[in-house]
């Protein structure tokens, strides 16, 4: 069996995975051959390291060394689009079907067993692709990439979830289920949720970290929902913590509190050890076009909870609806930091066995089971 998935992050970049990649690394693992898709890359992809690195991988070499084998039965291929998926570049109608027009043959002229898409820039292929089964991972609402693609973009990725060009829609929330039912009432819609991987559930051996006490860490990107500010106002309000933000590229740090720092992209080998020498996981997200209402249990939330650590969240649209009693909450400054010393208190009271038991119910491998039993049924 074979299956084309498009996402978003790259394996070869070595950041931390998305669902789409975990996704891609479970149906390889159950015989599949994959091959997977991350962004795009264009020529104006030179500032940063990883789109700089990606740059070459699609540009400066032929055909063959586009694909790369991450693993048995998994390949990464590097692509080429002529303006990169920002709302400054791609922000015109007949764009929509160029943006993906230099997809190589291998992956045009083959018919797959399935295709799942997140819902992304990289949609845009699926005029090009022919398979068996498509399947859209509703992982995000499209109108909350409203900072970063244009509403010509938006509108087409919304168009595509509602429409019949997919067989059944994976949403990785009820919010985002019920979206998807609205859109297209008579479609095939399942919640598909985020899990978590077993290994942050392991330590270091190698180099074996002790948690820093009253210490609080963000992992993830300086999105449009990141809410800086507070997290500003919060190590101000404690200052004998430590907050630390691991996240790609260049915050504004002119007022940041002397006890909240800035360590910049964290490797996926290192995230387990990273997260484990802290106390608390901080999700301090902000209102953004309404895409609150459909977050129920970001990725983080997971990775924290395995890891051991208390979760304190801002109290927006469906976050304690997901998260429950597992997280703390604040809506200001004040309750915020409230929040993390009620988390911190909140992790040290669980016993041992409680984030292997969070893992065994949330493990990428028991969502994997449901993908392909769903897979089982498109094919059948």
């Amino acid at each position: 069996m074979r299956a084309l998935v498009l996402g978003t992050q790259s394996f070869i970049d070595g950041g931390t995975k998305v669902g789409s990649q975990h996704l891609a690394q479970a149906l390889a693992a159950a015989g599949w051959s994959v091959d997977y898709v991350p962004t795009l890359s264009s020529p104006v992809d030179v500032v940063g390291r990883q789109r700089h690195a990606r740059l070459g991988r699609a540009w400066r070499h032929g055909l063959r060394q586009r694909s790369a084998r991450i693993s048995s039965g998994l390949t990464e291929w590097s692509l080429q689009s002529m303006f990169p998926a920002h709302r400054l570049f791609l922000r015109w109608p007949w764009q929509l079907a160029a943006y993906g027009q230099r997809c190589p043959a291998p992956l045009r002229d083959v018919t797959f067993d399935a295709c799942i898409a997140d819902v992304a820039p990289n949609m845009l292929l699926m005029h090009q692709i022919t398979a068996r089964a498509k399947v859209c991972r509703l992982n995000d609402w499209p109108q909350g990439f409203a900072h970063d693609l244009h509403p010509v973009v938006i509108q087409a990725l919304e168009s595509m979830v509602g429409g019949p060009g997919f067989d059944e829609v994976w949403a990785v929330s009820e919010p985002l289920a019920e979206y998807a039912r609205a859109l297209n009432p008579p479609g095939e819609v399942v919640h598909l949720p985020n899990g978590v991987e077993a290994r942050l559930l392991m330590p270091d051996t190698h180099r074996p970290v002790a948690r820093q006490p009253r210490s609080a860490v963000y992992v993830g990107g300086l999105t449009a929902w990141l809410d800086i500010g507070l997290l500003c106002q919060a190590a101000r309000l404690l200052p004998d913590w430590t907050f630390s933000v691991y996240s790609p590229g260049v915050p504004t740090r002119q007022e940041w509190p002397a006890n909240l720092r800035w360590r910049g992209t964290v490797g996926r080998a290192e995230l387990p050890s990273v997260l484990q020498s802290h106390e608390v996981g901080l999700i301090p997200f902000c209102e953004a076009d309404g895409r609150m209402r459909y977050v129920e249990r970001p990725l983080k939330f997971y990775e924290y909870i395995a890891a051991g650590l208390g979760v304190a969240s801002t109290d927006l649209g469906a976050l304690r609806h997901g998260m429950g009693d597992l997280a703390c909450y604040g809506s200001d400054a004040v309750t915020f930091a409230r929040a993390i010393v009620q988390a911190r208190e909140q992790a040290q009271a669980r016993t041992a066995d409680f984030a292997k038991d969070f893992v065994q119910a949330h493990d990428w491998n028991a969502r994997a089971q449901t993908m392909l039993a769903r897979l089982e049924v498109l094919l059948a």
